[in-house]
Formats: structure tokens, C-alpha cells, sequence
């Protein structure tokens, strides 16, 4: 066999199973003396469970069950059949929630059967459940991969939804208007819709529970015919795999909205086929084979429509051709042997197991290699919710943590025992969770490697640091601040706006600054004045950039609208609303995404209150939530699109709310809630949140797990014990924490996944912070590298910094670091948003846009970068260090072999002396004649 490996500086930089190779078992180790029936033209002709392979006998309608493991195959005996059908099978599946179920299509009639967990005995005849009516014969099923029991299966002239736990369909639609003889479908990731293929180059996705036609209307290719299609995990995108025009083996990429033309194709350069492609959403590593070849091909997805092709990785022809093949589940996986994804292929009457790996020097569970996957237990959702419109949630779990529930072998390797080995653990216990665990813990590792390691694994963000402005327009003097507001939030901004409490000797008054304004020393700013009583609490709106709320210890929330032009000519003192709250307002919060919706949160008479307002109707509140009971509110954060917010509050809870459903969806006990703490939502998923506050005094930066609420970790920050002004960035997983009366800003990088906090750099100034407040990524100027831009507010002045990396080649666009943003534009009206139906969700989409400037080339498409004088003089150093040395007369290379052969002559002569060594001494007559 021949390997072939492709190796280049950018895809050392994504993908970490670069290395990865395909290694098929030998002969000796795999299932043979199979009499195996002709391949389908649609099916892959072999289907695998945790348990157990099935790929058709020679008998038409028959499939052989083998044992998953190898122990338990009898190559001498002919394995007991189950007796399908009475024509040939179209497809075959096994459930991903039982190992032992298996559902054949043929005969327009779809069949489950029920395998014993020790495999077959004798021939199954008698199936579990029937299901008819298959208009045209089955050509391809598919079971929902989150809700069990849940099967798609695609006829010759319809497409049907089915439930296989009571034996009825749930949704059916007629293959006329589509195309003829439907040949293949697939779930998403999530469950939610399925994507089809039909002999005659015509392709859909849909949502069966939302699809109103009862045809099914798909999108005709041109020149591109394809055969199997498949969701690349969370991201929705579809690979289809087919043959061009020429008849040659492609693959196209496409977004299942807009299915008339591809993101990008790739011509595999291969022979003519049905082409098989596995793709593994844990990894995004691709495994590619081919019916009549003995090719098996490995590619990167990794960021593949921004390169536009699937980077190739390595590339293996196997002993023999293949005519079909499948992908065992991930907990199937050798993890002791560094195994990422295991495949089965037919060859020759052998079914042959391919093993995928990642070399590694240290044998044993390397974390890095096993990102968490998808959880084989039932996510609990029925077929019949899942109709009513119920989705099932994606569960994740750890790979040595599913492990735990199961054992498993290397494929095609017989347990191998020494005569005085005293230990009674097979192989199968070995790749337990616990031993798996063990084996991590008995690695040792020296004290150069933990550092080299420690080093390596440095962020990007390492060298991030900060620089004060004192340019006109970002430096102002002359402050006069008043008392802080609850929090300490004594600065907000937004694009166009820095507001501020000013020192009032009646009521409050908020100082209004537009950003850029040409004054050094601020001696005449104007002010908002409206409030009798101390502001406790205000908030410039994001969409809306005029727009200013502000709160006080009266109960009385007022909106004020800031004059458009260059500046406030006069005190601003009427507001064009006044939202009555009950008790003192603890906070406001404008939504980040949706136009014209407010939050507040206020203590009185003994309850806290938090409402929410559209502002377009400020009469009353829309919504009125009361979850906290006595406890005051201390900070409360959006998710990512704004359907979800996160709380803290006195009694050291961090809860989770879903607003338009006044519902409480999880509530965690957090430690760092002794006094001013906030909390971010980590990611997109909701699965994370942040807290930083005070934990015995100290104060904390702690991660939490929103459904269990268990403490992932917590870091400690230095400083005094005053308050902290924190603000996370969604985009980059950086924390910035300023605190209150201290000069310096400390970074932390957040992450979902281990070590979880990275302790970064600190920026330190001249003056003690009384507020900090971050700029939008909008604002910040890329071609300087600035990552984020934040103002402080000290005793007697208010400046801009700026927090830049180090970066050689700046004009290219930094593309690792500057990720798209969300717009500026609101993503719904408010109405829309407290509908809350299903209508007004679908439009819950961020808006994201790139920080890229126009005329920029991004740093991942920029040429090599060409050697320094320096580098090109040590590599030409090296070389010569390297060269041959030229040799001496007597075959020496160096001065000190040289000396070394003279000595060892010296060495071996004989020590004698005569009369004119100096010595002894000599008698006069000696010297005489």
C-alpha cells in the first residue's frame, strides 16, 4: 500500500489532525469468507452500530449481522442471516440510540428488527414492527440523529416522516414536481430539517413541519448530478456528493437556503464512481472513499468556503477495491490508540476495518483529539412532540465520559495475553473513562517540556497591551464627577456619545459629550437635568443612538431624546417619556439587538421588579417579572441574539430567564455574588456564563455550566477589594477588568473548553479609575490592530485607550484576529420581538458584518512573507554548520581529533631512556673518552 502525505504552513495552522492517517486492518484481522450480494446503486451497502455491522448476503433480501468485535466472529461458520425482504434491500440503518435496532427499506415496505445483544443464533425472520405503503420501494431512510424513534425515508415517488415506535407516518409528500426516484436523504445536526437528492439532479431542504406543499419543489443542477447528500454538522451547510457533466467525481458545498448554485465545488480527480464521503462534525475532518477504487482520502473543512475547497490532509490506497463503506458512531473509537474516526469497508468478500488515527508519541487519552460530541442517550423528545413543533437539544458529552457506559476494541486486534501477566484487564477495559483517566494522570512530564507546552499553547492575545490618548478629541480635562451610580457604572457610551454623572449642587445631572468634539478642558459642557433625586442608574441606547435613559431612587425612569448635530446647545431638561417603577431603580438596560425595548430593575416594598418597556408605548410595562422575590438585582446580560438574559442577585444565585415566557429556565448557586457582581453568556450555545465578583472577600472571575450549574473554574484577581468595571468581549473571549480606584486594566481570555480562563497582560495608567467603559468593535481601526478601544473615567478627566497587538505584517488584514461583529442595525422592531411567536424567532438572526476595509487583503491570503537579512544569515550559518567537513591526510575531520590521534601514538611507544636524558645524574668519566 502506498500513503501519501500533504503537508503545508497553512494547514499546520488549522487543523490539528493534519497528521492523521488511515491505517486498514490486515486480512487476519478482519471479517472474512463473506458471500456478499451485489452492492445498491443508492445505498453504501454496509451499515454499523456500537454493537454490530450488517451489509447484505449473496441471498437477495438477506443481511449478515456481524459482531462489531472481532473476538466473537467464527470465520469457519456461516453467520445466521435476517431474512429482510423478499426483493433486494434499497437501504439499511441501524438507530443511533439502540445498537441492537435495525431498520431495511425494499418492497415498499419499511421493516425494524430487533438484533439480540449477543448477536444472531439463527436466521431472523419475524421483524419488530412493518411499516407499508412505501410508494415505489425504499431507496434511502435515515434516523433523526437527536429525537429517537424518528425515521426519514426516501421512496421511489414520495418522501416520508415516519414513527417507528407506533408504526405511523407523520408527514408525506409526492416526488412529482420534484423529480423522479428520490435516491437519498439526511438530518441536520439538529434534528430539525432534511436535505434530499432525486435521480434527475434535483435537490431540497426543508422543515417538514413547516413545509406547506404537498409536492415536494426542489432546485434543478445543471451539468452536476448528484448521489448522496449530508449536513456538515452545526453549521448547516450541505456537502453533495456526485458526478459533473464528464462524468468525473465532485463535490459541492452549498447553504441549503439558496440551493441554485454552490458556495464552492471540488474536483476529486478520481476514476469514475459512487462517491462516499463521511464527514465527522467533532473533528471537521471529511473521510472520503469510493466504490470500484481503493482510495481513501482525508480532508480539512476547516474554514473550506473561506479557502473554497476542502483542504487535502493525506490520502491512502487500501490492499483492494472497496464496493461500500460506513462510519462506526465516535464512542466506538479506540481512544488508547489515538483513533478519531473508524470506517468499515467492503472488499472482496471481507468486510475490512479502517482505523483513522493521530500519531502520538505518548500512548494514551489525549484530550485534545476528542472535542466533546454528541451524547448517544435519548434527548427525551418524542416523534409526536417533535411534530407538535417541539425541538430536541443538542447534547454534548466528553468522549472518556460516554466511554464510561460502554466497552469496545480495536478494530480487527485479538486480545493478546502474556503466559505471567498477572493483570485480569482486557483490552476492552482498558479504554475505559477511569483508565483512560489513569493513564493521563501517570504521565510525567519534565519541567523544560511543561514549559515548552505552556508556551506553545499561548493565545493569540498574549501580547495584548494598552496606550492612553492625548490627541484632541480623546482627551478631556477638567472633570467634575459626582457620586457613583449603583455598580460603579459611571460611564456609557455608544457611537456617538460618552455620558457621565456631574457634579449638581440641585437634583442630578448627566454630562453629554459627543465623541471627537475639539475641546481639551471641559468648562461649559451641557448636562441632562430632569431627575429631583439621586441617578442611580443610566444607559445610552446601542440602535438608537440619541436615545438616553436614565434612573433614580424616586422609582422614575426617564427617556430623553439628544439633539442631532455637533453639540448641546443648552441643558437638556425635558424627556419625552417617564416610566414609573416601583422603589429605587437598581438598573437600566437597553436591548443590543432589538430597537426600542428597555429593561429595568427596581426594589420596592421588599420585592424586586424588573420590567421590560416598549418604548414606542411606554404607558405600561409589556412584561413584569418577579422571580427574584426579596433579593436586589445586581447585573443582568443578553444573550447573543437577545432571547435569553442572566441575572445575579444578593441571595448568590446567577438565574437564567427567558423574558417573553416569564420563565426561569435554570438557576445556578454561584460563589461570587457576595457584592457587585456581573455575569456575561460565554459563546452563541447559552451553555456558559462568566461571573465576576467577590467570594470571601477576594475578588473572582468564575466559569458555570448553565444546565447542571457546575463550577468549570475560577481564577482569583489581584488588586484591592474594590469593585471591579469588567466588560466582555463575545467575539474574542476577552475579559477586561478596571477597578475602581485602582490604575490598571487586566485581560483574561474565556473559553468554553479547557483551561477555560487564561491569565493575559495588564495595562496600567497614571490615575485611578472611578469608570471604564469599552467602545463597539465598530469603532476600533483594524489596520492598527486595535482589538478594542475603551475610555476611563478618573477624578478630573475622561481619555480614550486603546488595546493593540504586536503584529509584523499590518497591512494585511489580521483575519485570525478580527472575526465578523454584530451590525449596528437592529435585528426586529420591538413589536415583533414581544410577540414572541414563532414568526418573529425565525427573524432572530444576527446580523453579523466584517470588520475587513475595503482594498484590504486579509492575512491568511497574503503571499509568503519574504526572509530577513537576519534569517537568510543564520540559514546560511546552519548550512554550512551542517556541510561536510572537509578531511585531513589521514581521514581527521577537526583539530581535536587530531590531537587525539597523536596522543594515542604516544600512548603506545615504548618509554626508554639514554645518557642525555635529563635524570640521573652522571659521573665525570662518562664524559670522557
Amino acid at each position: 500500500s502506498v500513503e501519501i502525505f500533504f503537508y503545508s504552513p497553512r494547514i499546520a495552522m488549522a487543523s490539528k489532525f493534519r497528521f492523521a492517517k488511515v491505517e486498514p486492518a490486515k486480512r487476519d484481522q478482519s471479517f472474512t469468507n463473506i458471500k456478499l450480494f451485489d452492492t445498491s446503486p443508492t445505498s453504501t451497502s454496509i451499515a454499523c452500530s456500537r454493537s454490530f455491522v450488517a451489509t447484505p448476503s449473496l441471498s437477495a433480501g438477506r443481511l449478515i449481522v456481524l459482531p462489531r468485535d472481532i473476538q466473537k466472529y467464527d470465520a469457519k461458520n456461516v453467520p445466521p442471516l435476517v431474512v429482510a425482504h423478499a426483493g433486494s434491500v434499497g437501504d439499511f440503518q441501524f438507530s443511533p440510540y439502540n445498537p441492537n435496532l435495525l431498520a431495511t427499506g425494499g418492497d415498499e415496505v419499511v421493516r425494524l428488527w430487533k438484533i439480540p445483544p449477543n448477536g444472531l443464533k439463527e436466521d431472523l425472520t419475524t421483524p419488530e414492527l412493518e411499516m407499508g405503503e412505501m410508494s415505489g420501494g425504499v431507496l434511502s431512510l435515515a434516523f433523526n440523529p437527536l429525537v429517537d424513534s424518528l425515521l426519514a425515508a426516501a421512496c421511489k415517488s414520495m418522501l416520508k416522516i415516519c414513527d417507528v415506535s407506533s408504526g405511523t407516518s407523520l408527514f408525506e409528500y409526492a416526488v412529482s414536481g420534484f423529480g423522479k426516484d428520490l435516491i437519498n436523504v439526511s438530518w441536520d445536526y439538529f434534528g430539525k430539517s432534511v436535505a434530499c437528492v432525486s435521480k434527475d439532479s434535483s435537490m431540497l431542504a426543508l422543515d417538514p413541519r413547516s413545509y406547506s406543499e404537498s409536492k415536494l419543489i426542489g432546485t434543478k443542477t445543471s451539468g452536476f448530478r448528484p448521489q448522496s447528500c449530508h449536513f456538515m454538522g452545526p453549521s448547516g451547510r450541505v456537502v453533495v456528493a456526485g458526478v459533473d457533466s464528464r462524468r468525473q467525481p465532485v463535490l459541492h458545498c452549498y447553504d441549503p437556503r439558496e440551493l441554485s448554485s454552490p458556495l464552492f465545488e471540488q474536483d476529486l480527480e478520481l476514476s469514475p464512481g459512487k462517491v462516499m464521503p463521511f464527514y465527522d462534525v467533532d473533528t471537521r475532518v471529511l473521510a472520503l472513499a469510493m466504490r470500484g477504487s481503493s482510495v481513501v482520502r482525508l480532508y480539512d473543512c476547516t474554514k473550506a468556503v473561506k479557502r473554497g475547497e476542502f483542504r487535502l490532509l493525506s490520502q491512502k490506497m487500501l490492499p483492494s477495491t472497496i464496493d461500500g463503506a460506513c462510519m462506526a458512531p465516535k464512542y466506538s473509537v479506540s481512544v488508547k490508540e489515538s483513533e478519531i474516526i473508524r470506517l468499515y469497508g467492503r472488499s472482496e468478500n471481507t468486510v475490512l476495518p479502517i482505523s483513522i488515527k493521530v500519531p502520538r508519541k505518548i500512548q494514551g487519552f489525549h484530550s485534545e483529539l476528542y472535542p466533546d460530541s454528541l451524547s448517544d442517550a435519548p434527548s427525551g423528545v418524542s416523534p409526536v412532540e417533535w411534530k407538535g413543533g417541539k425541538n430536541a437539544e443538542v447534547k454534548l458529552l466528553s468522549i472518556d465520559e460516554n466511554l464510561s457506559n460502554f466497552k469496545h476494541t480495536q478494530p480487527g486486534k485479538k486480545s493478546e495475553q502474556k503466559e505471567d501477566q498477572k493483570t485480569t484487564t482486557t483490552e476492552n477495559d482498558d479504554n475505559t473513562a477511569a483508565d483512560a483517566k489513569k493513564r493521563r494522570d501517570s504521565i510525567v512530564l519534565s519541567e523544560a517540556t511543561k514549559k515548552i507546552t505552556c508556551k506553545l499553547k499561548r493565545s493569540a492575545f498574549v501580547h495584548l497591551s494598552g496606550e492612553m490618548s492625548n490627541s484632541t478629541g480623546t482627551y478631556y480635562s477638567g472633570i467634575q464627577t459626582d457620586r457613583p451610580v449603583i455598580m460603579h457604572r459611571n460611564l456609557e457610551q455608544n457611537r456617538d456619545f460618552l455620558a457621565f454623572p456631574w457634579k449638581s449642587t440641585g437634583g442630578s445631572a448627566l454630562a453629554i459629550l459627543r465623541k471627537g468634539s475639539p475641546y481639551r478642558r471641559l468648562t461649559d459642557i451641557k448636562k441632562v437635568r430632569g431627575h429631583s433625586d439621586q441617578v442611580t442608574a443610566f444607559a445610552l441606547s446601542r440602535l438608537t443612538i440619541n436615545l438616553l435613559a436614565s434612573g433614580s431612587s424616586d422609582g422614575l425612569v426617564k427617556i430623553w431624546n439628544l439633539p442631532e448635530g455637533d453639540d448641546m446647545k443648552q441643558d437638556l431638561k425635558q424627556a419625552v417619556a417617564t416610566l414609573e417603577c416601583s422603589g429605587k431603580i437598581l438598573g437600566v438596560r437597553f436591548h443590543p439587538l432589538v430597537s426600542d425595548v428597555l429593561v429595568t430593575y427596581s426594589m420596592g416594598y421588599g420585592v424586586c421588579h424588573m420590567r421590560f418597556w416598549d418604548l414606542k408605548k411606554p404607558e405600561q410595562e409589556r412584561i413584569l417579572i418577579e422571580a427574584h422575590g426579596e433579593s436586589e438585582i445586581m447585573d443582568v446580560s443578553f444573550n447573543h441574539n437577545g432571547s435569553l438574559i442572566a441575572t445575579t442577585a444578593k441571595d448568590k444565585k446567577c438565574r437564567i430567564i427567558d423574558p417573553r415566557q416569564n420563565k426561569v429556565i435554570s438557576e445556578l448557586k454561584i460563589e461570587e455574588a457576595q457584592r457587585d457582581t456581573h455575569v456575561y453568556f460565554l459563546d452563541s450555545t447559552d451553555e456558559t456564563v462568566a461571573c465576576v465578583g467577590f467570594c470571601k472577600g477576594q475578588r473572582q472571575i468564575g466559569i458555570y455550566e448553565t444546565k447542571t450549574g457546575k463550577q468549570l473554574a475560577y481564577v482569583e484577581v489581584e488588586g484591592d477589594s474594590g469593585s471591579m468595571l469588567p466588560h466582555y468581549d463575545i467575539d474574542t473571549g476577552l475579559l477586561y477588568v478596571a477597578g475602581v480606584g485602582a490604575p490598571s486594566v487586566q485581560f483574561f481570555l474565556l473559553d468554553t473548553k479547557e483551561p477555560y480562563i487564561e491569565v493575559l497582560q495588564r495595562y496600567k495608567c497614571t490615575d485611578d479609575f472611578k469608570g471604564f467603559s469599552m467602545s463597539e468593535k465598530l469603532e476600533c481601526d483594524v489596520k492598527k490592530v486595535e482589538v478594542a478601544k475603551g475610555w476611563l473615567l478618573s477624578k478630573t478627566k475622561l481619555a480614550a485607550v486603546s488595546f493593540e497587538l504586536p503584529r509584523k505584517r499590518r497591512e494585511f488584514f489580521q483575519d485570525d484576529i478580527f472575526v465578523p461583529t454584530a451590525s449596528a442595525n437592529p435585528m426586529m422592531g420591538s413589536g415583533d420581538w414581544f410577540s414572541g411567536d414563532k414568526t418573529s424567532k425565525e427573524k432572530e438572526v444576527v446580523t453579523y458584518v466584517s470588520l475587513q476595509p475595503q482594498g484590504m487583503t486579509p492575512l491568511s491570503e497574503a503571499p509568503k512573507e519574504e526572509l530577513t537579512e537576519r534569517q537568510i544569515r543564520y540559514r546560511q550559518n546552519k548550512k554550512a554548520m551542517q556541510a561536510p567537513k572537509a578531511k585531513g591526510c589521514l581521514g581527521h575531520e577537526s583539530a581535536q581529533e587530531v590531537r587525539e590521534h597523536f596522543q594515542n601514538l604516544a600512548d603506545m611507544m615504548e618509554t626508554t631512556t639514554n645518557q642525555w636524558d635529563a635524570g640521573e645524574a652522571q659521573e665525570d668519566s662518562d664524559w670522557s673518552d
